[in-house]
């Protein structure tokens, strides 16, 4: 039906007074996007919620008051009914009762009193049912990180995403949030580095806590190696087109190497001309070897 029907061409913030704007609008996506409306109200110009055929696609919860995006991806998709690319399992085996109550039971009153009702306490308590390990190593870290302390839907979307881990509302944003001290470098520096500020902190970073400081995956030569040496092999992963580093702990687009600087560093040299120490050598000035 045309861009216009969602996306207004001028749209960039909403008028706050004559000839000003309100600078808090920066950071919405109606804003961000030029949306007429955001979501679901945008949606719901379309798509009636009462209808008989979308209450039943839904299972018959309460969906009209929720984010329409965090389930489907408004542009394309490989799947039917535009769903994310990539879905929690309880969501994309339509198993809703995993997670939710029945909506009849929700109030009494058969319809949940129009919110969705859970089958655990908090949301936390439910995740942890089925992500016990992960509970275990946030509780157990040497280095903890308190983002991981509270409730998961903070940082992770329960049904779907764009991103594996369905990090909310992506992989870099959803850390950028609290660390704000990098968020101020993603405005002021021209050269980014491409894992932290544009495919997720969660590569270099353990995100539930770990045992190295800074929450890093590796400590000195080995992280930055992990992704820039051709002496390591990505795994496919099977029947997904993606590839994991770090023992299997990051999984990333197949194609995500394509694009990285890899170096030849076999037996500590290559770098950046052959015979130039990188690892494993002898300082000629202090005489102590290096241990990456």
């Amino acid at each position: 039906m045309g861009c216009d029907t969602c996306h207004v061409t001028h749209k960039s913030s909403r008028p706050s007074g004559l000839g000003a704007v309100n600078v808090g609008d920066a950071g919405q996506r109606e804003f961000d996007f030029h949306l007429t409306k955001s979501s679901p109200a945008m949606c719901l110009d379309c798509h009636d919620a009462s209808d008989a055929q979308l209450l039943g696609a839904h299972q018959q919860q309460p969906f009209a008051a929720s984010d329409c995006l965090t389930c489907h991806d408004p542009h394309q998709s490989a799947a039917p009914k535009l769903m994310q690319k990539f879905a929690h399992q309880p969501f994309a085996s339509r198993s809703c009762d995993t997670c939710h109550q029945s909506p009849q039971n929700g109030d009494g009153n058969g319809n949940g009193n129009g919110k969705v009702v859970l089958t655990q306490p908090s949301v936390r308590d439910l995740c942890i049912a089925c992500h016990e390990e992960t509970a275990k190593k946030i509780e157990s870290a040497k280095v903890p990180h308190a983002g991981a302390m509270g409730d998961c839907t903070q940082c992770h979307d329960p049904h779907a995403g764009k991103t594996p881990g369905f990090a909310r509302p992506n992989p870099v944003a959803a850390c950028l949030a609290c660390h704000t001290d990098q968020a101020e470098l993603q405005k002021t520096k021209k050269v980014l580095h491409q894992p932290a500020f544009q495919d997720g902190c969660a590569i270099c970073h353990e995100p539930h806590g770990g045992d190295k400081p800074k929450l890093l995956r590796a400590e000195g030569n080995a992280l930055c190696l992990s992704c820039h040496s051709r002496d390591i092999e990505p795994q496919k992963v099977t029947g997904a087109r993606l590839v994991t580093v770090f023992d299997g702990n990051v999984r990333l687009p197949e194609n995500y190497f394509d694009n990285v600087m890899r170096l030849n560093l076999k037996f500590g040299l290559g770098h950046p001309t052959a015979n130039h120490p990188t690892s494993d050598y002898t300082d000629p000035w202090t005489h102590k070897k290096s241990p990456n």
